[in-house]
């Protein structure tokens, strides 16, 4: 029994022993898994500037596992980011490590098994999801102050940089929108939005109060062209020399005022940043109306004919993506230093067609206004309706030894009138080039009728004509060019709506130039914009599922509220100054990284 007794007592202590070995050989495993998983993951963070070799290394170290680390079996995805040619880190990182260690056994021995080697692997992968950004930006004249811009350029550049270094390429698309009185577009996107007006030199749209419900961009729909014009000042740049356009226009015509949009090229942007400069009044209605048109995907088939033509890169075509796909994370960073300040808009019917003014190059001057019928409206026809204001109504003939006179209306405008030298009398052609089509021969002369003068009124005009004697007076004798009759945006292209005011009082009386200058211009202010901007940002947060981070820089208590309002969360808001600004950006960088790790 004591031989029996020792021996089931050695057995029992071998496999209690053998117990032993195995929880030690399990417990050193775990603890080289647990280590190198944590050393994995580390290495894979995508804000890590270290190589992943040296933090898995530096990690085990730490732990006194050093020397299991297997450093040739280390796999790195893009191989690149390591040694003195690294290159930014990438959107992507995919790392895996394997550690081998031989685990010592102290009862095992007996059976000649003096250790068990144990094989640990691990694996991690970090990318960022695919991410749309509209980077709304207040460029309006209150920036030069107190270095606002040149702040905001700064932080904003440092911003794009960030994003595209920690962006897999083709994933994340900035579209930057400038705004102040209004939001100008590149003719790359203009060309394909049905729009009725004419602006050669910018590109702005005017919308309706339901087009600023939601984030739709209806491309079925013609929208009202921003015209070139401006509401303040009083002055004309017709006669100076070459094409002088008004300044201090509401759609402004400098390419630093224009959106850039789906880019992922970081100099591109830069670029575009550096540009900036501030002038003009505050919208943010249209800021965020445009911030948004650009994350919705309404908006995907002017980005594809962009995309086809070559001014967006081709892996944007399909973006904007559905918003409520979820697939796609989609921020807008809108900042002021403002609140809204009053948008002017050219109505109807002083927006296109002719308006009844002729302007005479070679005299450099307003040589006819078309008169008044009897309802006080300008009408534009063929007929006796035109005043010439520089020619005069009578002359007197020193051979003849009588006055010829003309009529106080004629029927074009001055130097265009087309008369039948056979016949003398006027005929329905409205232009010198519309007489030479139909009349290469000569019959018909650039000139107007003047009738022998009877009488005389104590005025000086003409009160009874002898309509049988007439003569024509031709423009050659007199040397003037024909005259240009211009569009109403010609008009307001080159002279400010406070001189046209002027001259309209004196060619149609007082009344008449007030009413114009209230009819043909409309504002809208504050109290129309506000409401906008948070039905906007509401349809875009509830909607669209928008991030919304808002920068208040240095703001009124108005423009705090606009902000406060379309921010996200509490977290997504910010009150700067410009030293701020580095930091405000830094943080909604490191913000959107954790939202794409996340979604």
């Amino acid at each position: 029994m004591t031989i029996f007794t020792l021996g089931l007592i050695m057995v029992v202590f071998a496999v209690g022993g053998f117990a032993v070995d195995i929880q030690r050989f399990d417990h050193e495993r775990a603890r080289l898994q647990y280590s190198l998983d944590r050393a994995v993951l580390a290495a894979t963070d995508l804000r890590q500037d270290l190589c992943p070799t040296v933090v898995i290394k530096d990690y085990l170290e730490k732990e006194n596992l050093g020397q299991y680390l297997i450093e040739d079996e280390i796999i790195i995805e893009p191989a690149n980011l390591c040694g003195s040619s690294a290159v930014t880190i990438e959107g992507f990182r995919r790392v895996q490590a394997r550690a081998e260690m031989d685990v010592a056994m102290h009862f095992m021995q007996w059976w000649d098994v003096d250790y068990i080697t144990t094989s640990v692997f691990s694996a991690a992968e970090e990318a960022l999801g695919n991410v749309e950004i509209s980077m709304v930006l207040d460029v309006s004249g209150s920036m030069n102050s107190n270095s606002r811009l040149t702040t905001l350029k700064l932080a904003a550049q440092e911003f794009v940089q960030e994003m595209v270094d920690k962006s897999e390429d083709g994933k994340m698309s900035i579209s930057i929108v400038p705004y102040a009185t209004q939001v100008a577009l590149p003719d790359s996107m203009m060309d394909y939005i049905s729009t009725s007006g004419v602006n050669p030199h910018a590109n702005c749209i005017n919308f309706t109060s339901s087009q600023f419900q939601d984030g739709e961009f209806d491309l079925n729909l013609v929208y009202d062209r921003t015209l070139h014009f401006t509401p303040w000042y009083t002055y004309d740049q017709r006669s100076k020399e070459g094409e002088v356009l008004v300044y201090n226009e509401i759609c402004e015509t400098d390419e630093n005022r224009q959106a850039m949009v789906f880019q992922k090229d970081a100099d591109l942007l830069k670029n575009k940043i550096a540009s900036f400069e501030a002038a003009g009044n505050t919208s943010i209605d249209l800021g965020v109306k445009w911030g948004m048109a650009l994350l919705d995907d309404s908006m995907q088939p002017v980005i594809a004919q962009m995309a086809a033509a070559g001014d967006v890169p081709a892996e944007f075509a399909t973006r904007p993506d559905n918003p409520r796909s979820g697939d796609t994370l989609k921020v807008m960073i809108l900042m002021t230093d403002g609140a809204n300040t009053t948008q002017y808009l050219t109505n109807y019917p002083y927006r296109d067609g002719k308006s009844g003014v002729w302007w005479n190059e070679g005299l450099k001057d307003y040589v006819s206004y078309a008169e008044l019928d009897e309802n006080d409206e300008i009408t534009i026809e063929f007929g006796t309706n035109y005043i010439w204001r520089n020619v005069d109504m009578i002359e007197w003939d020193e051979v003849k030894r009588f006055y010829w006179a003309r009529d106080r209306l004629q029927p074009s405008g001055y130097g265009n009138t087309i008369v039948n030298n056979a016949t003398l009398e006027y005929e329905n052609v409205d232009s010198v080039e519309a007489a030479e089509a139909v009349n290469p021969e000569g019959s018909y002369v650039r000139g107007f009728i003047q009738y022998r003068c009877l009488s005389i009124s104590s005025s000086g005009d003409c009160v009874n004509f002898d309509r049988d004697t007439k003569q024509v007076k031709t423009y050659h004798d007199l040397d003037v060019e024909p005259s240009k009759h211009l569009t109403w945006p010609d008009l307001w292209e080159q002279t400010s709506r406070r001189k046209l005011r002027e001259y309209f009082r004196n060619y149609y009386g007082y009344s008449w130039g007030t009413n114009f200058y209230n009819d043909a211009v409309s504002s809208n202010g504050r109290s129309i914009k506000d409401p906008r901007v948070r039905s906007m940002c509401d349809y875009a947060k509830d909607q669209m599922g928008v991030v919304i981070f808002t920068i208040s820089l240095e703001a009124p208590s108005a423009g705090r509220a606009i902000m406060q309002h379309c921010k996200t969360a509490d977290a997504t808001y910010y009150e700067a100054n410009p030293d701020d600004l580095p930091d405000v950006f830094a943080s909604i960088t490191a913000s959107i990284r954790n939202l794409r790790l996340t979604q």
